[in-house]
């Protein structure tokens, strides 16, 4: 039986370095194939470390590739083997077999094998971070959820948010791993106790995408120019972008053109997948977005009153701005930057549809009310391609916040005091409206923040969007 082999397994694999005996080697990889069915097998080869002879075989004995890849693969549900393979030059030997093999079976076989290893759960991540010095991470998860995917994409020429991947970062890729393996080949012939790693300087080697901003695996240009692309993994890419964009909103002189493309990509992110809005307010970076728009740096304000007008159509992250500093912030980035009112204004008529009392309670104690009723004088709106619009976003502002049942009367007695408001406040303002990008939040019911205009290829969520009764969303 297998266990017979036990205690022998040193004399066993060194017989899989006899060179030059084919049908030698061919029959101890075949025992050694056999007794990995047998869990006690595994842990006497474990603890004996004679992996290195079956490694070299991927490249010593290319009949015996699939066999030695089975192998491996009943190997490596054991840790402490998944820990030794890596040590002795596993990964280059099989990033050959993946990227240059000139079999299919054994590339996808590969590809199974990697993907066991790196689902190991002391010693996987450090393989997926070696993996992704030689490959982009989109194939570690193909490899992952189908290893002939993986191969077929790896052949292929991409450019989508997530991948740029060509016949050039293809060659480089391949040509630099096979002459690794070979060396190291070489090197483990002349001593099977010599172990590999990675140069220290050895940087990461697909080059195509130098010069792209990427962030969170994701190449912003790309995403900004398809913002409809379905991401492999949204919530971390939120996570990521929110974090680079707060840290540039923090600092005093930003890099302007990376602060615009992060800003264009969180805005198209919301856009595109309105539910991941609701992932802001426990993610922490609202009061930072907020803040911003009191930096002094005129830049700043601007990208976070982009993004807050995104984040206002979303009923958690309005709710959030109830318990924040919202208004004196966003009056103020108004202020620094009147080619914004416009956003600003539309922000707010959301904000206020949500019926938040503090909200209202901020825009009292900040004065909003008389400086929205300036605006609707047209001063403060010269640089607006479409001012009529910003004061019919005004005027449903204004009613939403006279609504209030707490505050109501407190804004009522305001604007009857202005001759202005009695001029708009009888007037039907929606034809205004129906001109602006997001004309469809304004003409709707409840649920109209999800059918916004000129976005025909957006990304419809996993789940129905979430349904507002708030009567003051009633269009």
């Amino acid at each position: 039986s297998e266990c017979e082999c036990i205690g022998h397994f040193k004399l066993l694999f060194s017989l899989l370095r006899v060179h030059g005996a084919g049908q030698v080697q061919q029959l101890a990889l075949e025992v050694v194939n056999i007794v990995t069915s047998n869990q006690d097998c595994v842990n006497n080869i474990a603890e004996a470390i004679v992996l290195s002879n079956l490694l070299a075989l991927l490249h010593s004995l290319p009949s015996s590739r699939q066999l030695v890849l089975e192998t491996l693969y009943a190997l490596t549900s054991n840790t402490k083997i998944v820990k030794e393979a890596m040590l002795k030059g596993a990964l280059i030997y099989l990033l050959d077999m993946f990227c240059n093999s000139t079999h299919p079976q054994v590339r996808s076989q590969t590809a199974e094998l990697f993907a066991k290893m790196t689902t190991d759960k002391l010693v996987g991540p450090k393989v997926r971070i070696i993996l992704m010095k030689f490959l982009p991470s989109v194939f570690m998860d193909a490899m992952r959820d189908n290893p002939e995917a993986a191969v077929h994409i790896f052949e292929g020429t991409h450019e989508n948010p997530e991948l740029i991947w060509n016949d050039n970062s293809r060659e480089k890729v391949s040509t630099t791993i096979r002459e690794m393996m070979l060396e190291y080949f070489k090197l483990q012939r002349d001593n099977p106790d010599i172990n590999w790693k990675l140069p220290e300087d050895f940087a990461v080697i697909y080059g195509e995408a130098e010069g792209e901003l990427s962030v969170g695996g994701v190449f912003l240009r790309i995403f900004i120019a398809q913002p409809a692309w379905v991401l492999r993994k949204p919530r971390e890419f939120l996570i990521a972008l929110l974090e680079k964009f707060t840290e540039l909103l923090e600092k005093n002189n930003p890099h302007g053109e990376t602060l615009e493309t992060i800003t264009t990509a969180t805005v198209c992110l919301f856009s595109a997948q309105p539910q991941l809005a609701d992932q802001v307010p426990p993610l922490g970076h609202l009061p930072k977005i907020l803040q911003a728009m009191n930096h002094k740096n005129n830049a700043i304000p601007k990208s976070a009153m982009r993004v807050i007008h995104m984040l206002s159509d979303n009923e958690l992250c309005v709710r959030s701005m109830a318990v924040l500093e919202t208004i004196g912030p966003l009056m103020n980035g108004m202020k620094k930057r009147s080619d914004n009112v416009g956003i600003a204004c539309e922000a707010l008529n959301r904000i206020f549809q949500k019926e938040q009392n503090d909200l209202v309670v901020q825009a009292l104690k900040a004065d909003l009310v008389p400086y929205l009723l300036k605006l609707l004088e047209g001063v403060g709106l010269e640089n607006l391609e479409s001012p009529s619009a910003t004061k019919a976003q005004i005027v449903k502002a204004l009613k939403s916040m006279s609504r209030s049942l707490q505050y109501g009367e407190q804004v009522n007695e305001i604007l009857s005091q202005s001759s202005i408001w009695s001029a708009f406040k009888d007037q039907k303002h929606d034809l205004f409206i129906s001109e602006t990008q997001t004309a469809g939040y304004l003409t709707g019911p409840g649920v109209a923040g999800y059918l916004t205009a000129g976005r025909p290829s957006s990304v419809m969520p996993n789940v129905p969007p979430p349904v507002d009764h708030e009567a003051g969303d009633i269009g």
